[in-house]
């Protein structure tokens, strides 16, 4: 199914009458063709479109904010007066836009849905996540402009649609609430033609026509009786009722000659970025060491053990799991004698930091057969939260259980021995599910994390060089 075809309405300016557009807009496309399904939403949150089109109760646990919580569009449609659906609006939207991740949310949302025919979507005056979504997911883009400034704001949206890859060429001028009593000298003779005259200097295309200022129009919204009214119904005998007419069949005739691609073009990039993904996860798992860092105990990828920590290191980048428990003994032996005996005290100890955070280990030169060791307990920015240090032998080791490995068999046999500077290893606690780690966002931070501890290590080693001390 390739899903609606999505107008959105769009104009940093507030008071250019982007809701009275869209709103209008989709009872004219309904005329113009009765089978054809129209929907329309609204991300401000000034419920005009629920006062338009709504028949019955509201029903306000059913609202625009939840197409982000993995509720289908179809399921949140109602059907309203003239034959429009709509998604009920809501007040909350700016707490409910904290959870939207990347602009492409809107459009997974809809491609879920079987929503099909036009979908309309009316934008508050911001270019929040709300907005930039619609932005995303739009097959034509409305700007309603009444003045220069409110074109000038156009370079915002299209900015916008250079960073997202997406042409200029969308985004279509549509001046309204002109007044045509205003009379100019020269080559312009009204306001609308000297916008338009801007907007195509500006590089950008326009409807035919305009709308007009209209104290008409203007009363459909504000009436004693606290209702909002259609043009199409009442002010039919107005020139704006012409001008959406006219309106209303360029919309349709673009509907009729591109239909609804953007959709499909999101989903094939979905589907393209998800197999990357797949490849770039089955790349990380097949570099993973066969066995336990420390025991050696086999790895099975689908079951790996829970509680494992993850290791990477920062001159071969060696990669592997270690059980939690051998890791716990090795910490203990060589960084915690002090508790040996009461792992249980230790593993509470690192609990906090390590399971919503990070290790680093660090193996710097000391003096001959001697190892200098430092661990940082990190947090999830890769801020180190508290360290401890010890030397010991790197041929020999206090550990009391040979079954145990030392701090430096790890690193000899996890780093490359001719590595210059200080070796670095960086762990990530893997819970009940080790293997997430490796997904992409999970591996993206932890590469965020590890560039961080590099690029510190190089700047601290490069206060301590002996030219920077001369």
């Amino acid at each position: 199914m390739a899903g609606p075809y999505i107008i959105t309405i769009a104009s940093e300016k507030g008071g250019v009458g982007k809701t009275t557009l869209a709103t209008n807009l989709a009872i004219y496309l309904k005329g113009l063709a009765e089978d054809l399904p129209i929907t329309l939403l609204s991300f401000d949150n000034h419920f005009t479109v629920d006062r338009m089109f709504q028949l019955g109760k509201p029903t306000p646990d059913r609202h625009v904010g939840q197409l982000f919580n993995g509720i289908r569009a179809d399921e949140l449609t109602q059907m309203g007066q003239y034959g429009v659906g709509y998604i009920p609006s809501n007040s909350n939207l700016y707490e409910e836009q904290q959870q939207i991740q990347g602009n492409d949310s809107l459009a997974a949302a809809i491609n879920r849905s079987n929503l099909s025919g036009i979908l309309i979507i009316d934008t508050s005056p911001v270019l929040d996540n709300y907005t930039c979504n619609a932005l995303f997911a739009a097959d034509r883009i409305i700007v309603p402009i009444k003045d220069a400034p409110s074109l000038e704001n156009c370079r915002h949206l299209s900015d916008f649609l250079t960073r997202n890859q997406r042409s200029k060429s969308l985004l279509k001028i549509l001046p309204c609430m002109i007044d045509t009593r205003i009379r100019f000298e020269g080559p312009f003779r009204n306001s609308y033609h000297l916008l338009k005259a801007f907007a195509i200097n500006r590089g950008y295309r326009c409807y035919e026509g305009f709308i007009s200022k209209s104290p008409k129009v203007e009363t459909l919204s504000t009436n004693p009786s606290g209702r909002i009214f259609p043009v199409i119904t009442h002010a039919r005998s107005t020139e704006v009722h012409l001008q959406l007419s006219h309106l209303a069949r360029q919309v349709y005739i673009e509907y009729l000659d591109s239909g609804p691609a953007r959709l499909q073009e999101v989903a094939t990039r979905h589907e393209e970025e998800d197999a990357r993904q797949r490849h770039l996860y089955r790349e990380r798992v097949a570099r993973l060491e066969p066995g336990c860092f420390c025991c050696g105990t086999p790895l099975q990828t689908e079951e790996i053990w829970p509680n494992a920590f993850y290791l990477e290191d920062a001159a071969t980048s060696r990669c592997g799991f270690v059980e939690g428990n051998c890791l716990l003994k090795m910490l203990q032996e060589d960084f915690y004698p002090e508790l040996n005996g009461n792992r249980q005290l230790l593993q509470e100890f690192l609990s906090g930091p390590v399971t919503s955070g990070y290790l680093l280990l660090r193996e710097r030169k000391a003096g001959p057969g001697m190892g200098m060791y430092d661990l940082y307990l990190l947090d999830r920015e890769g801020e180190r939260i508290s360290g401890r240090s010890i030397e010991i032998s790197k041929t020999t080791s206090d550990v009391t259980d040979a079954k145990t490995m030392s701090i430096p068999e790890l690193f000899s046999g996890l780093v490359a021995p001719e590595t210059e500077g200080h070796r670095l290893v960086l762990m990530g606690y893997g819970g009940k599910k080790p293997a997430e780690l490796l997904k992409n966002q999970n591996y993206l931070k932890w590469q965020k994390v590890f560039d961080r501890v590099r690029i510190e290590e190089i700047e601290e080693q490069s206060e301590l060089s002996p030219t920077r001390l001369a």
